[in-house]
């Protein structure tokens, strides 16, 4: 049997390291059975997308017709190699992987901490935290924000932004430590601010 899989991990199966395969040889894995009986599993990753994709599909009617089962995993699959598949009798599943909006505006809230506006800040902490953002992500944003501002600036602004820029690394760490909730110390954070 000949599967591909689009978008999607196999589970289960041995890997093959189809680079070091000869063609000679997945023919006769196809061709053979095991050997203590039973179909096996192979599972080969990124092999149609590649170099030698005119050889596997070339051998794609033998892979289809084995007992055992070939998986090929594909992030996509072009039309030509989808054609030549589907003829040779391969299962084709295709996943789609849908575009993840946002429930929050980033920008507004990298704005409001460049700002210093406190309420705007946890406001917008909390609409991120609403629209189920890992408190991690958001705390690794704001460093970002600061670490950009602190490029750019001189003086005491610099120290005042070394001291945020501190201060959100030190809670980011802590919180792994077990001192306290990420989502709670960022909410400390902006109304501290």
């Amino acid at each position: 049997m000949l599967k591909v899989l689009v978008g999607k991990k196999a589970k289960g199966g041995e890997e093959l390291k189809w680079q070091d395969i000869p063609a000679e040889e997945f023919n006769l894995m196809a061709l053979t059975e095991a050997l203590f009986g039973g179909a096996r599993t192979f599972v080969l990753e990124g092999a149609i997308n590649s170099d030698r994709q005119e050889e596997f599909l070339g051998m794609a009617k033998t892979l289809a017709g084995s007992m055992h089962t070939f998986i090929f995993v594909e992030e996509k699959l072009l039309k030509a190699p989808t054609i030549a598949l589907e003829k040779a009798g391969a299962k084709i599943e295709v996943v789609k992987t849908e575009k993840k909006e946002r429930g929050f505006d980033p920008f507004g809230l990298t704005f409001a901490l460049g700002a210093r506006d406190k309420k705007k800040l946890w406001l917008g902490l909390m609409q991120a935290f609403r629209a189920g953002e890992k408190p991690e992500a958001l705390a690794g944003l704001l460093h970002w924000k600061v670490r950009n501002e602190l490029e750019r600036a001189s003086g005491i602004k610099k120290e005042e932004l070394s001291a945020i820029s501190r201060k959100l690394v030190f809670m980011y760490h802590d919180s792994h430590r077990g001192a306290g909730d990420l989502e709670l110390l960022l909410e400390r954070f902006a109304l501290t601010l």
